[in-house]
């Protein structure tokens, strides 16, 4: 049996409600209806939800009234997205000066994009006519019409219908206010190969979290191990290994239905770990610190719903460059470089 579900998630506030039509029912001299623009974007994985038009004729059989036309000064921006078997939808609404007055950010689990579109729908009537949500649609062709239903064949059941809210004295002040939107979480395993960090190249591990409240930006904590490599200049020889943690500010440049590219930059600290072989050492063997800027870029694609791989790499440069010297050679056996970099393979889940 298909279940009808839609989660509602967002930030912000959603805004410029219309008059209730009950001026015009009741027969009362009235404003004529205000009426909005719609814009209808499918990002790439979304093309299968249906056209613009769909979603027009589903929020003015609700409203039972026409609302759109393509000249009103305000207008509704609506973009969708897909992320493995998810569907958004973003909704924006803006002024006649363009500004964005509200958001409201919409999340369904169902097979298909019509359970998405009849969420969406409900959300923009509700921003129209508080009311809406109140009152039966009129008979009419519904959005599940306007695709086919996935095997076994199954009747939709109708949204549960959110409560009206109470109108506002002003139009302009209505409101229709989005609870907190859960934060998507994932958690990486990165086998790593870095060039410059310890002297030598150096396979290494990393365990990495990140966090996206947004529909883009996010962030990224890291920890990360640089096995020890033998470095030898001169007379002097030294193992060294290198132990760091980043924080990450992230950016999702691409999302589509299957794959990500996220990129990221901050800072990241940590300790060197030096042990010398020989000569008889100047610089005392034990932990130095590390610390510098970090630039990076991971790209993601779906395995299964919640499993993905991805591949990246990342640029370090020091905030102060550390070197090490032995017993009787003038020169470091090894200074750390202006610029170091590494490489990474790993796999990751959605942390539920």
């Amino acid at each position: 049996m298909l279940r009808v579900r839609w989660v509602v998630f967002g930030c912000g506030v959603l805004a410029l409600a219309a008059p209730p039509n009950a001026h015009a029912e009741a027969g009362t001299a009235a404003s004529p209806a205000p009426m909005y623009a719609l814009s209808w974007v499918r990002a790439e994985g979304a093309e299968e939800c249906p056209a613009g038009r769909t979603l027009a004729k589903e929020v003015e059989r609700r409203l039972g009234r026409a609302v759109f036309d393509a000249a009103a000064e305000r207008s509704f921006e609506v973009e969708v997205t897909r992320f493995g078997k998810t569907y958004h939808s973003d909704v924006y609404v803006r002024d006649v000066a363009d500004h964005i007055l509200g958001h409201r950010s919409l999340q369904s689990d169902e097979p298909g994009c019509s359970a998405l579109v009849d969420a969406t729908a409900l959300a923009i009537a509700l921003v129209i006519d508080p009311e809406a949500g109140a009152r039966q649609p009129p008979p009419g062709t519904s959005v599940a019409a306007f695709e086919p239903p996935p095997a076994p064949p199954a009747v939709p059941v109708p949204s549960p219908a959110p409560p009206a809210t109470p109108p506002m004295a002003s139009p302009v002040e209505s409101r229709v206010t989005a609870p907190p939107a859960p934060t998507l979480l994932t958690a990486s395993l990165r086998a790593q190969l870095t060039a410059g960090l310890v002297g030598a190249v150096s396979p290494g591990l990393e365990l990495s979290i990140s966090a996206r409240p947004g529909p883009r930006w996010g962030v990224a904590l890291a920890g990360s191990y640089t096995l020890s490599q033998t470095v030898s200049h001169g007379i002097g020889s030294l193992d060294l290994g290198l132990t760091r943690a980043s924080a990450l500010l992230t950016f999702d440049a691409i999302r589509a239905a299957r794959a990500r590219l996220v990129l990221g930059g901050g800072p990241t600290v940590g300790a060197y770990h030096l042990a010398v072989r020989q000569p008889s050492p100047v610089t005392s063997p034990g932990d130095y610190w590390f610390a510098g800027v970090e630039l990076a870029a991971r790209f993601q694609l779906s395995v299964t719903k919640g499993i993905f791989v991805e591949l990246g790499g990342a640029g370090l440069a020091p905030l102060a460059r550390q070197e090490f010297l032995v017993r009787g050679q003038g020169e470091p056996v090894w200074r750390q470089p202006l610029l170091s970099g590494l490489g990474f393979l790993g796999v990751g889940a959605l942390v539920p």
